[in-house]
């Protein structure tokens, strides 16, 4: 009984919620694997998206209940391994490019590969202790998040139409940033924390009202814009850096 006493109850459910929702993440990654390979494309990207939407939760609650720790982390990133490599893999691979051969092959592992490195390199700097304020390349969450939102997109709009090009350049472009230098903030889409508060809900509210009213493009519309913004921001800063270079130089 001395050993229960000692038991830190607290501490264990703090630990239990965020890890749970991370699970559920996996399980969710994982139906949609085997919803890709019974056809069920649009159901598929589906769960990829509620993985995603989990994998946005798990870490804010971990910080709130100060439940963060070195197993969260690399837990998580197993998690996305499966979420947002994997998963969205396999979706492509079946839904366009099984017909190329190895090129196919080859361009469905883009994911998987640019997950890999994307996450190793996020676990070797990463400091539970230390509040992350931004992204070193395009987080895994958003780029399966553009991948399933543009599945879902494609089969309400074009459910016949032959889209390989377009899903082999989008599976590349979120390949190449995810492995990529550019810096995207961790906030969330719109980077709300710039924008005062009332302004904040306003906009906050627009997003999820867009999300549940229409997913068929809402999903894959924001995590364009998440993209195009880093991409800018980080264009006017690399151009800003040359121009202080060179008046330095001066």
């Amino acid at each position: 009984m001395s050993g229960f006493r000692h038991l830190n109850i607290g501490h264990l459910s703090r630990v239990f919620i965020p890890n749970a929702i991370t699970a559920t993440a996996i399980f969710a990654g994982y139906i949609a694997i085997l919803e890709t390979f019974q056809g069920q494309y649009t159901a598929a990207a589906g769960f990829i998206l509620l993985a995603c939407v989990l994998d946005m939760v798990d870490g804010r609650i971990a910080r709130l209940m100060r439940a963060t720790s070195d197993f969260g982390v690399q837990f998580d990133s197993l998690a996305d391994m499966v979420n947002y490599g994997v998963a969205p893999a396999l979706l492509f691979y079946f839904l366009y490019f099984e017909n190329l051969g190895f090129i196919g092959i080859a361009l469905s592992f883009v994911p998987v590969c640019c997950a890999a490195i994307r996450l190793a390199r996020f676990n070797e700097e990463a400091d539970p202790a230390v509040p992350v304020t931004h992204f070193v390349g395009l987080p895994t969450t958003i780029a399966a998040l553009v991948l399933a939102g543009y599945v879902i997109f494609m089969q309400d709009l074009h459910p016949g139409l032959d889209a390989a090009p377009q899903a082999a350049l989008l599976m590349l472009l979120t390949g190449l940033l995810m492995i990529s230098q550019v810096q995207y903030e961790k906030s969330n889409i719109l980077s709300l924390r710039y924008i005062r508060k009332t302004r904040r809900v306003m906009t906050g509210s627009l997003i999820v009202a867009s999300l549940v009213l229409f997913p068929t493009f809402a999903f894959f519309a924001w995590g364009l814009l998440y993209i195009l913004y880093g991409l800018t921001r980080s264009a006017i800063h690399t151009i800003l850096a040359g121009a202080d270079d060179d008046g330095e130089e001066d």
